[in-house]
């Protein structure tokens, strides 16, 4: 197969409060923001990855209260980054870091405001192998 380049991802979740949303992703967590449109705003969070915030009234899919998707983002310091969003008072799913052997990492879990789950992950191997 032809070495067909991909440059980066980029995953739409749809709120109801765009705003609410938007100052999470951008004052809370830190993320970039890239592009900034009325009914869209786009955040990076590293190179080549990014997630898109949009107005469930405008977008191409709804808001619904069920979300059956989790955005990772791989980390270097789990421990830092819990310290760090425990410390500014974002409801974290544990108490302390967990380690998952089997998988070979150190994660933990929260919410958005609209509660899309956002993992923060640590992988101590090669994407956990």
């Amino acid at each position: 197969m032809q070495n067909l380049d991909v440059e980066g991802s980029l995953v739409f979740f749809y709120y109801n409060d765009l705003e609410t949303a938007s100052r999470f992703y951008g004052e809370t967590l830190g993320f970039d923001l890239m592009l900034d449109m009325e009914w869209v705003k786009i955040y990076r969070f590293s190179e080549g990855c990014h997630v898109g915030l949009v107005n469930g009234e405008r977008g191409s899919h709804k808001p619904s209260p069920i979300k059956p998707v989790r955005l990772q983002v791989i980390v270097s310091d789990a421990e830092a980054w819990f310290k760090h969003l425990k410390d500014i008072g974002v409801q974290i799913d544990r108490e302390e870091v967990h380690e998952g052997e089997e998988l070979h990492i150190k994660a933990f879990a929260f919410q958005d405001p609209e509660g899309y789950t956002i993992e923060i992950c640590e992988y101590t191997t090669p994407y956990g192998k």
